[in-house]
């Protein structure tokens, strides 16, 4: 029993499946197998482009994550660096691994994202890239 506390507190602190048996086997030792949930990562925000008197946009890229178990990335923006974080879009593991962020964009405001690979209903978030926006006149 003391084996799976020790076990149970050192994988808290991981995002992880775990399952729990509650059935003794006989005939060997029982083995409990684990997998984590790799955050995307190398994320950053550049602004895209910049035309006078035009809504801006923001480029975000990242590096695919090594879980191979992993569905699907949802990117993420926020206006403070602790949140509240609001996703943007959910893309396809396998497909782009960028996004550009086009929508309700201000002039010289800072944005904070961050990118969540996703595997049902668990998610690892990546960490965060800031941009603040140019001004209305690109300066």
């Amino acid at each position: 029993m003391l084996g799976v506390l020790v076990a149970a507190a050192l994988l808290a602190s991981a995002p992880l499946a775990l399952a729990a048996f509650t059935h003794t086997a006989s005939g060997g030792p029982l083995t409990l197998a684990s997998a984590t949930l790799s955050p995307a990562s190398g994320i950053s925000a550049t602004q895209a482009k910049c035309h006078t008197n035009r809504t801006p946009e923001i480029e975000i890229s990242w590096s695919a994550t090594s879980s191979s178990y992993a569905t699907s990335y949802t990117v993420e923006r926020a206006t403070s660096s602790t949140g509240p974080y609001t996703a943007l879009a959910t893309i396809a593991l396998g497909g782009a691994t960028s996004y550009t962020d086009s929508g309700s964009l201000g002039y010289s405001t800072t944005y904070y994202y961050r990118v969540a690979v996703v595997f049902h209903s668990w998610s690892a978030t990546s960490a965060t890239a800031s941009i603040s926006t140019l001004s209305k006149s690109c300066q």
